[in-house]
């Protein structure tokens, strides 16, 4: 088997799995034929989907399927779907028993989004007996494959099994450090399942995403419940966020740094602009001088050691970019003593007020609106007691046995005050009786 250099390192593998297997079946004309009506269905005989004018509206919703990292966008139609409900559609591997992974939303169709499919059906009993035939079958090929490449020795881990088209393909996903001959593994693997076969090496990202993970919050994983795109993420979004690089404390579950740095990034960036940098001298708004050692972000505060080496804490109002020290001025490099002032917060009280003002400004813009509508609600409250004031009048009322209406009694507070007397014996502890 030659290898020619590509770019990527998956298209390479499933080329070479390709043509080992056709050597393989070659010599079978059961399984040769077997692959000549695979061949078929890989190539699409089912719709290819359709476009659309540009600026069309379009009814989407996304579909999930087993082992497929990745979800998948169709047309809603005049259908339709809950979140969770099993579908079967065409995915890039065949026909599929799929969930829908999200709410159906509308777009404006143009050039670049190709073309869509319809979901087929909704999954059916009979569908979902097969798959579950499917799953056994997988559970049995990954025992069987861990075990030959156990025997050939190879450097791999395989992550999961997937039979596709009906049953007659199964892919096999793993992980390896580098390239790993294995021929004789697919031709083992051929003779014991007779069907095709093929191998893909995928990244621990991809694993994660497929198979699914709980992470440390307890929920389950990003990538393999909602994330479209995953894996953009680099260690300078945990530097801005100030997190200990610590890789138990910023990696997830498959041993990568955590997807969900990348959803607060932007508000740390968008903050961080607002106070100085750590290490850089500045001058505060009441005067102070001195070298910034730390930052709090999220509340918007820093904290300085001054040229007279008192370290005190800072609101964000009390830095001005505008606000320089001296052309000559240098920080002193040896302090005689420090002194901790942080307990107190210089500044705060203003940009506490300053946060009233905005909350009560943008409340007064809805005031003139919520008195409009308790006008409105007091003038419908106060028509519907006058429709019903009759009718509790008449109810007020209670009938003797001749006939004759007399009022309700009510119970009051002397009427008590009487009966607590009775059981008493005639006394009164509240005051003298007469």
């Amino acid at each position: 088997m030659q290898h020619t250099p590509s770019e990527d390192g998956q298209t390479e593998i499933e080329t070479d799995i390709t043509q080992t297997t056709n050597e393989e079946t070659t010599e079978q004309e059961e399984e040769s034929s077997y692959q000549e009506n695979d061949g078929q269905n890989d190539n699409g005989d089912d719709d290819d989907g359709e476009t659309f004018a540009t600026g069309e509206k379009l009814q989407l919703v996304r579909v999930r399927f087993p082992g497929n990292s990745r979800p998948h966008t169709f047309l809603v139609g005049k259908r339709s779907y809950t979140y969770g409900q099993q579908v079967v559609a065409m995915s890039d591997r065949g026909l599929s028993v799929g969930y829908v992974n999200s709410f159906p939303y509308e777009i404006s169709y143009h050039e670049n989004m190709g073309k869509f499919r319809p979901i087929n059906r909704v999954a059916s009993e009979e569908d979902l007996i097969l798959q579950r035939e499917h799953i056994h079958r997988e559970r049995d090929a990954d025992i069987m494959a861990k075990r030959l490449i156990e025997k050939h020795n190879l450097d791999m881990t395989l992550t999961h099994v997937e039979f596709t088209q009906n049953g007659k393909k199964a892919v096999f996903y793993f992980n390896a450090p580098n390239r790993v001959d294995f021929r004789t593994l697919v031709k083992d693997l051929v003779s014991e399942l007779r069907i095709r076969v093929e191998l893909r090496q995928i990244s621990v990202r991809d694993r994660s995403a497929a198979i699914g993970a709980i992470g440390v919050c307890g929920l389950v994983t990003c990538c393999s419940s909602f994330l479209k795109n995953y894996g953009s993420v680099s260690i300078k979004m945990a530097k801005n966020q100030n997190l200990a690089l610590v890789p138990t404390k910023i990696n997830g579950v498959c041993g990568q740094i955590k997807c969900c740095m990348k959803f607060e990034d932007a508000v740390y960036v968008e903050k961080k602009k607002l106070l100085p940098k750590e290490g850089s001298i500045i001058t505060t708004a009441n005067g102070d001088i001195g070298r910034v050692y730390r930052i709090h972000i999220l509340i918007e505060q820093f904290e300085l050691i001054t040229d007279q080496g008192r370290k005190r804490r800072y609101a964000i109002n009390q830095y001005n970019p505008e606000i320089t020290p001296p052309k000559d001025y240098q920080f002193p490099r040896e302090l005689p003593f420090f002194q901790d002032e942080t307990q107190s917060v210089i500044g705060l009280e203003v940009a506490e007020q300053k946060t009233a003002d905005d909350f009560n400004q943008a409340s007064s813009l809805f005031q003139d609106d919520d008195e409009q509508d308790d006008s409105t609600y007091a003038d419908d409250t106060s028509s519907a007691e006058e429709t019903t004031k009759p009718t509790q009048q008449a109810s007020s009322a209670t009938q003797t046995e001749d006939g004759q209406e007399r009022p309700k009694k009510r119970r009051s507070n002397r009427n008590r005050r009487n009966r607590n007397r009775n059981k008493n014996g005639g006394s009164n502890d509240s005051g003298p009786t007469n």
